[in-house]
């Protein structure tokens, strides 16, 4: 290793690629390397925003790749303004590096940028730990719900007691059956106001825009960053469906069925007005329709606001125990601090951030 000093450097992919790439193939294997070289290839040559250099920041020593820090850029509606931020993701040091302060090192980097970070989620908790360190804010943790779909194989992964496994195991038969049932219902009520799509149509983006900004804050949504972001995911196949009133889209949903090593099915992203029960109510009974008949032992969703939790709980979700994890930064002129601990203001999802986009079907 360099007897020089470690510095952070803008990441060009002509220039920094292969060292790149074998510091991926280093650190998390060959295997997830390719997988991750098919995702990071689409944010370069696909992504929405790509133009906002740089997209990642590494730590070089000499022509080796020592740590990194990637970025997404983003628009957000913010009080119905759209505002350009970015997401931290994707922290990364070598081994042969660790204990240096290489992970702080390019995370005070990005901290100095002074963009708006309107949150960095889903890490793992010394990750966690160094963007605290580094000055990000902790907001008020995020919070999944839980259906169980497959229940003996659900409630036997949770290694409970004999006694509470049959009682737990009874419960949520119920409840299941009653989520079921009570989807079947909603969706012949709609009559049809549900219907899957491939691909989102830009012809529906002033809609998303609409409403999108009917929240304090969330992402700005269009057909763009939705294609991108997940009809056209180089490794997963999600499933996309759209609810319309009246012949106007009133909301969508996209979910997927479970991937290589998991359990379970995800909503990774929905979209409907605030407060608007009835189509939210429509788009999970389709979902909880159609995961029902997948090999899925549950199906897990994610929301901050409390009429749409509202609707969760009646469908049979439960609260899971987990803490999400949830930092920003930069947020000061930019939004009140108290939306730093009040989930009302915002619309958040499980596809937030780069939640999701690293999973693999293969």
């Amino acid at each position: 290793m360099n007897a020089q000093p470690l510095t952070v450097v803008a990441y060009r992919r002509e220039l920094h690629e292969p060292a790149y790439l074998r510091f991926i193939a280093k650190v998390l294997g060959a295997g997830e390397c390719e997988h991750r070289r098919r995702v990071i290839a689409s944010m370069h040559e696909r992504m929405p925003g790509r133009e906002r250099f740089p997209l990642r920041h590494v730590i070089l020593d000499g022509d080796r790749v020592a740590g990194s820090l990637g970025y997404m850029p983003a628009d957000f509606w913010i009080e119905g303004k759209r505002v350009a931020v970015r997401f931290t993701h994707d922290l990364l040091v070598d081994p042969d590096y660790r204990g240096q302060g290489l992970a702080k090192l390019v995370v005070d980097n990005a901290r100095a940028q002074g963009d708006f970070f309107p949150g960095g989620m889903w890490m793992t908790d010394p990750c966690y730990k160094i963007h605290l360190a580094c000055g990000f804010a902790d907001a008020a943790p995020l919070t999944t719900y839980t259906l169980a779909l497959d229940v003996a194989p659900f409630v036997a992964q949770k290694n409970l007691p004999p006694g509470k496994r049959l009682v737990a195991r009874i419960g949520l038969a119920a409840t299941r059956i009653r989520s079921l049932g009570r989807a079947h219902r909603t969706l012949a009520r709609a009559g049809g106001a549900v219907g899957s799509i491939e691909g989102f149509d830009p012809a529906h983006d002033a809609a998303w825009a609409r409403l999108g900004a009917s929240y304090g804050i969330t992402l700005a949504r269009d057909a763009a960053y939705l294609n991108w972001r997940y009809a056209r995911h180089p490794n997963l196949s999600y499933r996309l469906a759209v609810a319309s009133k009246n012949g106007d889209v009133t909301g969508f949903i996209v979910w997927r069925p479970s991937a290589v090593g998991e359990k379970r099915a995800v909503v990774t992203d929905f979209l409907v007005a605030k407060g608007d029960v009835a189509t939210l109510e429509w788009l999970l009974s389709h979902v909880i329709v159609q995961a029902s008949a997948t090999a899925c032992r549950s199906l897990s969703v994610l929301t901050t606001q409390a009429w749409a939790t509202r609707v969760v709980r009646s469908l049979g979700f439960y609260p899971r125990a987990a803490r999400n994890t949830w930092v920003v930064a930069g947020w000061e002129g930019r939004i009140p601090e108290a939306w730093l601990t009040d989930h009302e203001p915002w619309h958040v999802v499980l596809g937030d951030s780069d939640g999701d986009i690293w999973s693999h079907a293969d």
